[in-house]
Order: structure tokens, then sequence, then C-alpha cells
């Protein structure tokens, strides 16, 4: 099926569903760096041509899913936590990890927001994304803050920034090729594994207990 052009809002939005729809199929077989708008247009049934009236590269369709992502993230992320009043640090970084492991693809676009989807959208793509995020951090910050009296909100964005920083980090030296997993399984390069979900929580533990001492 062709795609006539959109004359109305409901139009609209029913061609960047469709371009959506396709990308995730595309994004669930292959990798980021696989996926082109020409492999994009072919799954929607779009020409490149009018694939270019919605977004102007593969980064903003993106960011589309990232914002979606965060903002699922941030519900469950509320819901979960919200389940009690008071947490122990370790009960709180297990908690913590539950939820941040349930939201994979996050993970992942996440891991190349700053080296791929930002340096290739436009600014308006980037400030409505950071508009976004910066709303769901103040959601998530209130939440931390009414969980840890001792924490001010400062110090609650502070966490957020570093246990994203540590996320970033740990997921791109955890996310490997077939390749780097076999010379890892050397026993010479053996203290070079890292698991991700230990060394995860493990840094959210030490970053809140730093932050509330």
């Amino acid at each position: 099926m062709g795609w006539e052009r959109a004359r109305t809002e409901e139009q609209k939005e029913q061609r960047i569903a469709a371009i959506l729809d396709a990308t995730a199929r595309l994004y669930a077989t292959r990798p980021f760096e696989k996926i082109t708008l020409v492999s994009i247009a072919k799954a929607a049934k779009f020409t490149r041509s009018n694939l270019y009236k919605y977004f102007n590269s593969k980064e903003e369709i993106f960011f589309e899913f990232l914002k979606q992502d965060v903002i699922r993230w941030r519900k469950d992320l509320v819901t979960t936590l919200g389940k009690k009043k008071r947490y122990t640090v370790p009960q709180f970084a297990a908690a913590w990890l539950d939820v941040h492991r349930r939201h994979e693809r996050m993970q992942d676009l996440i891991s190349i927001l700053y080296d791929f989807l930002e340096k290739n959208a436009s600014i308006d793509r980037m400030v409505a994304f950071k508009r976004l995020a910066n709303d769901e951090y103040t959601i998530v910050t209130g939440l931390l803050c009414n969980l840890f009296s001792a924490l001010s909100p400062q110090k609650a964005v502070r966490f957020l920034n570093m246990q994203l920083a540590a996320s970033i980090g740990l997921y791109r030296m955890t996310n490997l090729s077939a390749a780097q997993k076999e010379v890892l399984a050397y026993p010479e390069f053996k203290h070079l594994k890292v698991d991700y979900t230990v060394y995860y929580q493990e840094c959210v533990e030490y970053l809140l207990k730093g932050l509330l001492s």
C-alpha cells in the first residue's frame, strides 16, 4: 500500500505511526547502525521524499522511541518504588535495577544518545526531547526526595545524572560482539569481564550512600 499526501492532522499522525511501526520492526531484527532511511521507507511503504516530510533523519525517528521509553520507565519507577514508603539503600538499589532491566530498548538508545542521536538530529528535536526528559526527571527527583528525607533535590538530580553515566558506560562494556566475548573468555583476560547487573547495582548503592552521607 502506498501513502497519499496527509491532508489532516489525523492523517499526519497515521503516517508518523506507520513510520515508527516500520522502524520498530526493523530495530527488532538489526542494530541501529544497519538501519537506513531507505530501509525504513521501504518497510513503511513510503518513498524517501515522503519520509522526509515527517523526519529529516533516522536519528529523529529514534528520538520518538526514546521519548516513549523514558515516559514508560518513569511510570514503572513511580509504581514500583511507590509500593513502600521507606527503603534501605540495598533494597532501593535492587528495586531500581529491577525497573531498569525491564526497559532494555531505552538502555540501548541512551547508550548512543550523545554520540549518534543528538549529533545527527535537529535543534528542535533535541530541545523537545530535553524538555520531556527534564519533566520526567522532575517527577523522579520528587520521588527520590520522598523516599530519602536526607536527599536534597540537587543531590537527587546528581544521583540521576551519575547513575546514567554508569549505566551508559557499563552497557557499552557488556553489550559485546561474538568476537569480543570470545577474547574475554581467554583465561588471561578473565578479570576484564564485567557483569552489568552486579556492577550497576553496586554503582547505584555507592552513589546513594555517598550522597546521603
